[in-house]
């Protein structure tokens, strides 16, 4: 895998070093775990780095080296630093809808700044142009606003609420990647 540029970020392959930066800076951030509930009252970072390993690094291993669905990680073309991360995953869903779920999550201080769309339509533009996926499944927390207008900006329509992750409380976004 290459690295990716657009007009304010460079993405690269997701990496050991890029998990150390979002544990430390994005899984302590109460705007980005926000919807992460498993992770809002924790504040111990050793712990937060375990449970992190299984719930993200483990998943984008599996994903990456089962499926070939790779996770990337994006910086700043300006300031260098990491905004956040997005790829192609393996989850709770893949089984049951036999594709692969987008999942993003983007620093606190980038939030509102578009970067999330810029992010996922460089990932899905890859994963498109590379013959990865023939379409995609996202979820999202009913009340996050911002991830519901970056998946339908993304062009993922919304296929209905569901259960997912341990919520009732969770929409489920489809897209074909055909079309794009």
């Amino acid at each position: 895998m290459s690295i990716i540029e657009t007009g304010r970020l460079y993405i690269t392959p997701f990496s050991a070093d890029d998990f150390d930066i979002f544990v430390r800076e994005m899984l302590t951030d109460p705007r980005v775990v926000q919807f992460y509930y498993s992770y809002k009252d924790l504040d111990d970072l050793d712990v937060i780095r375990r449970k992190a390993r299984s719930d993200f690094w483990d998943e984008f291993e599996v994903s990456r080296k089962k499926y070939g669905w790779p996770t990337w990680a994006a910086y700043s073309r300006s300031t260098d630093a990491m905004i956040g991360w997005c790829g192609l995953l393996h989850g709770e869903l893949s089984a049951t809808y036999s594709k692969p779920e987008l999942q993003y999550m983007i620093a606190g201080e980038a939030h509102g700044k578009g970067y999330a769309t810029e992010l996922g339509r460089a990932v899905l533009g890859h994963a498109t142009a590379a013959r990865i996926a023939d379409s995609v499944v996202a979820t999202v927390d009913t009340p996050n606003l911002g991830s519901i207008r970056v998946l339908e900006k993304l062009g993922l329509r919304r296929a209905g609420q569901i259960h997912a992750y341990g919520s009732d409380d969770m929409y489920l976004y489809e897209a074909s990647l055909l079309d794009k």
